[in-house]
């Protein structure tokens, strides 16, 4: 294992191809055979799979990383609550899918996995979690033809949006979801900020975004950083 890269919050959709174009030079430039990638969800903006086939916009992205993993570079993906649906898809094309909470030994060290480490903040938004997570929900609407299902999910992402408060306010103990005893170290992605901070004696990562940051962490022997990826040479 010579790096290991943790990343999430692309939210890659078809009008802001400039997202995209900027991971795929951190793929490009940072990833080399024998580093993992672990995606920590909303790698989409709306990943879901109509009749089996994803947004011809998304085969581009996907490519890109099957081509890394054939050359060498071990990719996990955990999904998040904007692809959920794309496991099976993703799962097909090699890529390896972790489940919330997963616990990894990274480099000696025990290391959990969380898309969103927040509790659900009202009953509005458990509600839509439930509906999301729901089989027969999912297979009414992988029956709406593509166009329509992904404009429909595009205004109901956004609405999502501006409802949430930044992470840091809303974060006191009783908020933290129950995680892994054993783990020395939490990671989770979802909250959209850049922060490190120590609780119940466990050091935990908020990786960011690439909407506005284009942050992710690196782990090395030497240890765990934050970084800014720049596609400035």
């Amino acid at each position: 294992m010579n790096k290991v890269f943790f990343v999430s919050d692309l939210h890659a959709r078809p009008d802001s191809p400039e997202r995209e174009a900027v991971f795929k030079e951190f793929l490009k430039r940072k990833l080399m055979s024998g580093d993992s990638l672990y995606i920590l969800g909303d790698l989409f903006e709306f990943g879901f799979a109509f009749n089996g086939q994803i947004l011809p916009y998304y085969q581009s992205l996907v490519s890109v990383l099957t081509s890394l993993q054939s050359s060498g570079v071990r990719i996990f993906f955990l999904p998040g609550n904007h692809d959920l649906w794309m496991c099976s898809y993703l799962a097909r094309r090699g890529i390896r899918i972790i489940r919330e909470g997963s616990v990894i030994t990274v480099l000696g060290k025990k290391v959990a996995l969380y898309h969103g480490l927040l509790k659900e903040p009202d009953s509005l938004s458990r509600l839509a979690s439930s509906v999301m997570r729901n089989p027969d929900c999912v297979w009414l609407y992988s029956g709406l033809p593509q166009r329509l299902g992904f404009a429909l999910a595009m205004r109901l992402s956004g609405f999502s949006r501006r409802r949430n408060k930044p992470f840091s306010k809303r974060l006191n103990s009783s908020m933290i979801r129950k995680t892994a005893d054993e783990a020395e170290i939490i990671i989770s992605g979802h909250h959209h900020e850049r922060l490190v901070f120590k609780l119940n004696g466990k050091l935990i990562y908020i990786t960011g975004d690439w909407i506005t940051n284009c942050t992710y962490l690196e782990m090395t022997k030497n240890g765990l950083e934050q970084r800014i990826f720049s596609a400035k040479p």
